[in-house]
C-alpha cells in the first residue's frame, strides 16, 4: 500500500482545497450517493484554472472501504479514455479519504434516463457505443501492459455529460489482469450489482472479462426495454431472464420501451439497426462464457447498428400520402391470418422476402382501416383475399430500403393497372406489405405451360399488353406534379392477372422516383438484382436507369407473350447465351420470326397458317412484332415511347377483333 501511495503522490490534493471547493461538504452540493459514500459537486482551483469536479467522500462511519478507495484511485490514475471518467486527484488526510474526478454527470446517470421519452434511438445507440469502446479499452489496450476487468458495469456507473456522451465510472472493485489471461478465471466472491451478476461466477468460483460482457448485455437491454435490471417487487424482477425468454420466443418487441416502438411505427427507427442491436445484446447474455463475444466484436456490431440508424432515411410523410394511419395493420392480425407465418400459407420465397396468401377478416378493400386495431369499414364482415409480402429479417440495409421504396410508390399512385396496396405493418422486427390477391396469378405462371397457355388467346394477350402500357404511360408521364416513376425491374412475373384477366403491375421495390424537371434518368446500381435477360443493355453499361429501360424490359415480355416461352428458355439459350431477345433479333433479320410464334396462336391445318376467326390475325401479329422489335433495340434512341407502344398495340387489337 505504501508503494502505491508513493506512486500516486503527484495526485494528492490538500484537504483544505477540497473543503473549499465543496463549501465544506455542504448538503446543497450533494449530487449522489455511491457505494463508498456521498458525492459532491464543486469548483476546484487547479493549476491556475477553476474546474468543476465530483468529490466522492469515503463514509467511514461503518468502517471499511479503504481497499475499494485505493483500488479506484489506482485504476483511474492509469486510465485515459474519452468514455471513462478522468481523475483529478485524491485526498488522504485527517481521516478523510476523497476521490476527485472531473464533473462528468451534467445529465446524471444512465439509470435516470432509461425510460426518458426524449432519449432517441440514435442517442441510446451512441451511449452504448461509447461504453463499449471504454470496455474494449479496459480489456485490450496494449499500451498499459495489462487488462482491466471492471466488475461494476451497470446503468448507475454510466454517467452522461452535457452532450449525452457516456463516461464509465465505479472502479472500486476492478481487477488488473495480464492481457493474455483476460479469458481465464480470477478466483473471486460474487462481485457486482444484483441483476448484472454473471451467472457463471457461482459455477467457476471466479470472474473473467466475460463477466463484464454479461453485465453490459443487461445494460443494453435496459436501454432497449426502458426499465432497470432489477425491480424488487416486480413479478419479473430480473430483466435478464425475461429478455432471454422473449428473444428466444421471438416476442422481444412485446417488451421494447413503448416510446421506441412508437418511433418504429412512425418510421424513426431502422428495423435493421434494431435487429443488429438486439442480436448483439442477446449474445452478451449467453450463459456459457465461451459463447459470449469479446468487446472488440461488440463494438463493431454496435457501430454497425449506429451506422444503420444514421443512414436510415424513410420517405417523408408527404411522399406517402401524408397520413398512413388508415393503412396500418397490426402484426397480431397478420400473424392470426397466416397462423404465425405458417408454411401452409406460403406461396414463394425470394432473396429478400417471402409471400403468403390468405384472407384478412373484417376488412373493406376500398376503405381499409386497421389503425389501433379498430376497423372503420362499413362492410366489416368481409373476408378479403390478400397477398402478404414479408420482408426477410436479413441483417442488411437493402431490405429496409426496398420496403420503404415500395411503400412510398404504392401510397403515391392510384391506377387501375397498378396493384392496390391494402395496408402495411412496421412493428418489432417485421416489415410487411399487404396487397390485393389476383385470381389468375401472374403472366409468368402461364409461359411455357401448354395446358394453361391456351387460355391466353391472342385477344387476351393484346389486352394484357395494352393494360400494362397504360400503366407505364401513367408512371412515366401522367402522375401528379409532373413526377415520374421508373419501375426498373420488369419481367413477366410482375404482371398480375385478376379475375377478369385485367393486368396490373406489382413489385415496385426497385422503382426510382424522379422529381419534376429532373433529367430523364437516374443513377442506379441495382442491375445485379435484375435478370440479365430483361435488363436494358444501356442501363447495364452506364448504370443510368431511364424510361426507355422500362420500355426495353416490356419489349422482352412482349416477345415472351408472342412466343409463349420464358426469355431464358433453354430452346433460346441453345442458340444464344443472351436468350430470347438475341434469337428474335436474328430471326427478324432473316425473315423467320414467324417460326417463333406460340403454336397455340395458330390453327393447325396441313401447314401453318393464320385463320382470322380462330387464331391470331396476321396483320395484328405483324404490328405487334414490329413494335416489340423496336422496344428491344440496343440503344434508347431507337426505342419508342410507351405512348407510341400503346398506339400500336391498340391498332393490333383493332385488327384482331375486326
Amino acid at each position: 500500500m505504501t508503494t502505491t501511495i508513493a506512486k500516486l503522490a503527484h495526485l494528492q490534493i490538500p484537504l483544505e482545497d477540497v473543503v473549499k471547493a465543496t463549501n465544506n461538504f455542504h448538503h446543497d452540493n450533494v449530487i449522489g450517493r455511491g457505494g463508498l459514500g456521498h458525492v459532491y459537486k464543486g469548483q476546484l482551483q487547479r493549476s491556475g484554472e477553476l474546474i468543476t469536479i465530483s468529490a466522492l467522500r469515503l463514509d467511514r462511519k461503518h468502517g471499511g472501504g479503504v481497499v475499494e478507495f485505493w483500488t479506484e484511485v489506482s485504476m483511474l490514475s492509469d486510465l485515459k479514455h474519452p468514455n471513462i471518467v478522468s481523475i483529478v486527484g485524491f485526498c488522504d488526510e485527517q481521516h478523510e479519504k476523497i476521490i476527485v474526478t472531473t464533473y462528468e454527470a451534467k445529465n446524471g446517470s444512465l439509470k435516470e434516463h432509461l425510460s426518458n421519452p426524449n432519449l432517441t434511438w440514435t442517442q441510446r445507440l451512441k451511449i452504448c457505443v461509447g461504453v463499449a469502446r471504454a470496455l474494449s479499452y479496459l480489456h485490450y489496450d496494449q499500451r498499459r501492459g495489462y487488462g482491466v476487468i471492471h466488475l461494476n458495469v451497470n446503468s448507475s456507473t454510466i454517467l452522461l455529460d452535457e452532450n449525452w456522451e457516456p463516461k464509465l465510472s465505479g472502479f472500486k472493485v476492478s481487477i488488473k489482469q495480464s492481457l493474455n489471461r483476460m479469458d481465464q478465471v480470477v478466483l473471486s466472491e460474487p462481485i457486482g450489482t444484483i441483476g448484472y451478476l454473471d451467472p457463471e461466477i457461482e459455477k467457476s468460483k471466479g470472474v473473467t472479462c466475460k463477466s463484464d460482457i454479461y453485465a453490459f448485455g443487461v445494460v443494453l437491454f435496459e436501454i432497449l426495454c426502458g426499465r432497470r435490471a432489477y425491480i424488487r417487487n416486480d413479478a419479473n424482477r430480473l430483466l435478464a431472464p425475461l429478455v432471454m425468454q422473449h428473444y428466444e420466443n421471438e416476442t422481444l418487441p412485446d417488451i421494447i420501451h413503448p416510446d421506441l416502438k412508437n418511433q418504429m411505427s412512425g418510421f424513426q427507427i431502422s428495423v435493421r439497426s434494431l435487429r443488429t442491436y438486439s442480436e448483439t445484446a442477446y449474445s452478451c447474455l449467453k450463459e456459457e462464457r465461451t459463447h459470449r463475444p469479446h468487446m472488440l466484436s461488440i463494438v463493431n456490431e454496435l457501430e454497425k447498428a449506429l451506422e444503420k440508424a444514421l443512414k436510415f432515411q424513410p420517405p417523408p410523410p408527404e411522399k406517402c400520402g401524408n397520413n398512413l394511419e388508415h393503412l396500418k395493420i397490426r402484426l397480431d392480425d397478420i400473424k392470426l391470418a397466416t397462423h404465425n407465418f405458417s408454411n401452409e400459407y406460403k406461396t414463394d420465397t425470394g432473396e429478400l422476402y417471402t409471400w403468403y396468401q390468405t384472407e384478412l377478416n373484417h376488412f373493406d378493400k376500398e376503405n381499409p382501416s386497421f389503425a389501433e386495431g379498430k376497423c372503420t369499414s362499413k362492410q366489416s364482415n368481409r373476408h378479403t383475399p390478400v397477398v402478404i409480402k414479408r420482408f426477410l429479417s436479413k441483417d442488411d440495409d437493402l431490405g429496409e430500403e426496398l420496403f420503404f421504396t415500395e411503400l412510398e410508390v404504392l401510397t403515391s399512385i392510384k391506377h387501375h393497372n397498378i396493384v392496390t396496396l391494402i395496408g402495411f405493418c412496421v412493428e418489432g422486427f417485421e416489415m410487411v406489405l399487404v396487397t390485393e390477391k389476383f385470381s389468375n396469378c401472374n403472366l409468368w405462371y402461364y409461359l411455357g405451360n401448354f395446358n394453361d397457355m391456351h387460355k391466353l388467346t391472342w385477344e387476351k394477350r393484346l389486352k394484357i399488353c395494352i393494360d400494362i402500357a397504360q400503366a407505364f404511360i401513367y408512371l412515366h408521364n401522367e402522375m401528379e406534379d409532373k413526377k415520374m416513376i421508373i419501375h426498373g425491374n420488369i419481367d413477366s412475373a410482375r404482371f398480375m392477372l385478376d379475375e377478369n384477366w385485367v393486368a396490373k403491375i406489382e413489385d415496385f421495390e426497385f422503382a426510382v422516383f424522379l422529381p419534376p424537371n429532373q433529367k430523364d434518368e437516374a443513377l442506379c446500381e441495382r442491375a445485379k438484382f435484375k435478370s440479365k435477360y430483361y435488363l436494358d443493355p444501356e442501363y447495364a453499361k452506364t448504370g443510368k436507369l431511364k424510361r426507355e429501360s422500362d420500355v426495353y424490359s416490356f419489349g422482352v415480355v412482349m416477345l415472351e407473350i408472342l412466343c409463349g416461352r420464358y426469355a431464358d428458355d433453354q430452346i433460346y439459350l441453345n442458340k444464344s447465351e443472351e436468350g430470347l431477345v438475341h434469337v428474335a433479333r436474328a430471326n427478324f433479320c432473316n425473315g423467320t420470326i414467324e417460326d417463333m410464334i406460340d403454336p397455340t396462336l395458330k390453327e393447325e391445318t396441313g401447314k401453318m397458317s393464320y385463320i382470322s376467326n380462330r387464331g391470331a390475325n396476321k396483320d395484328s401479329l405483324q404490328i405487334f412484332l414490329e413494335v416489340a422489335n423496336l422496344c428491344v433495340a440496343k440503344t434508347k434512341d431507337q426505342r419508342p415511347t410507351m405512348t407510341v407502344v400503346l398506339s400500336e398495340l391498340e391498332k393490333a387489337f383493332i385488327f384482331q377483333v375486326s
